[in-house]
């Protein structure tokens, strides 16, 4: 072999082999679109678990919502005096029977809604506690301290009693029970038409006999959406932080909208009879808000054709997107929701968010029930 192989066989032997710059570039770039379709899959996946878990989250709200407000509108009236063949209605007795509650005048309306116009309803809810359930019995004798046909069985003292006499008289009155014997029977009243009705119970002499009744503790609860998007619950019993002055508690976060309207009666029973007016159906036949004749100025036969209520709430997700996701009821965009509520009528109606800052790039729930009044509906077919 020649010295010249022997050479080049020892170059070959140590000569070092690697890649090209045209191959490290084709590398690089290969681990660079490798890298954004990882980031983009982990985005996209981000973006999922944000849209789940706020939906979660509007979810959880909504129904918390939901579960409060119903659990006291089924309780709405209860502790008023159930009618029977001789008995007086509580329902007959004059709209503006009344009470003053540590400083509030409360009647006897079960259920009123406050209309809020193109901003949130407020819902008011009434019913007392009495361990009676509202049974009567008859008054004689005169009403600061009348004499009666049965002991007081459940009925505290600083509970709220109702006076109201026959249903051809239907005058009525409410007052405190002050003080009772050791007998249970009535020692002291108080508060005796604190606001009198248009013709109160004066006498319990006369003609006509009266029936007394023990509704409890009298309460309001109040339901209304706070500045900062929370459902909020105020009222109760008497205690240190009396009612209704107690604080606003909130009871469901991230609630944007609360709307409401009664169910009325429309259909004249024919077999039905009263001494003051014809009887409704026991049926809804439309929806009404609480304006006009079933505003602030509603009568007492148009508020006994209220045989139920319905509310929805609008609940947020909180997760301010990036692109408009929501649109009114009535908008047109392709593939953005719609905020809608009483969505089983024929044309459901918008919810005005406009005053909540970038509203549209919010994702929204809507959460609806319909809430028969069964105190109501159990006590008279009247009015």
């Amino acid at each position: 072999m020649s010295a010249f192989a022997i050479i080049r066989k020892t170059r070959r032997k140590h000569a070092q082999s690697g890649m090209s710059l045209v191959e490290l570039l084709v590398g690089i770039l290969i681990g660079l679109v490798a890298t954004l379709a990882i980031s983009n899959l982990f985005s996209g996946f981000e973006a999922r678990k944000r849209t789940i878990a706020g939906g979660a989250d509007a979810q959880s709200s909504g129904v918390l919502a939901m579960y409060y407000i119903q659990r006291d509108a089924q309780n709405a009236g209860y502790g008023l005096p159930l009618y029977n063949s001789s008995d007086p209605s509580p329902l007959l007795c004059p709209i503006n029977t009344s009470i003053n509650q540590a400083g509030v005048v409360i009647n006897l309306s079960p259920v009123v809604i406050v209309d809020g116009g193109a901003g949130n309803d407020i819902v008011r809810i009434r019913y007392g506690n009495p361990a009676s359930g509202g049974a009567s019995m008859r008054a004689t004798g005169n009403m600061n301290a009348p004499s009666l046909d049965g002991r007081l069985i459940g009925c505290q003292e600083n509970d709220v009693v109702l006076f109201h006499q026959t249903p051809a008289n239907p005058t009525c009155s409410m007052a405190r029970l002050k003080k009772l014997n050791a007998d249970r029977t009535i020692n002291t009243l108080s508060e005796l038409n604190t606001v009198p009705t248009a013709n109160p119970v004066t006498d319990l002499n006369g003609a006509d006999w009266v029936r007394f009744s023990c509704i409890g503790v009298w309460n309001q609860y109040e339901f209304a959406v706070s500045d900062a998007h929370e459902l909020t619950r105020t009222g109760g019993t008497p205690g240190s932080n009396a009612f209704p002055d107690s604080t606003a508690v909130a009871v469901a976060g991230e609630i944007v909208s609360l709307q409401a309207q009664y169910g009325v009666a429309d259909t004249i029973d024919p077999t039905a009879t009263t001494a003051t007016a014809a009887a409704y159906i026991n049926r809804v036949d439309r929806w009404v808000d609480a304006t006009g004749q079933f505003g602030t100025a509603m009568v007492l036969i148009d508020r006994n054709r209220i045989r139920s209520m319905r509310v929805a709430v609008v609940a947020r997700d909180g997760n301010l997107q990036k692109a408009t996701v929501s649109q009114p009821c009535n908008g047109n965009a392709v593939g953005v929701s719609k905020v809608c509520i009483w969505q089983a009528d024929a044309n459901p109606v918008n919810v005005d968010l406009s005053a909540i800052p970038n509203w549209q790039r919010y994702r929204y729930r809507t959460y609806e029930a319909t809430i028969p009044l069964r105190n109501v509906i159990w006590n008279r077919d009247a009015l």
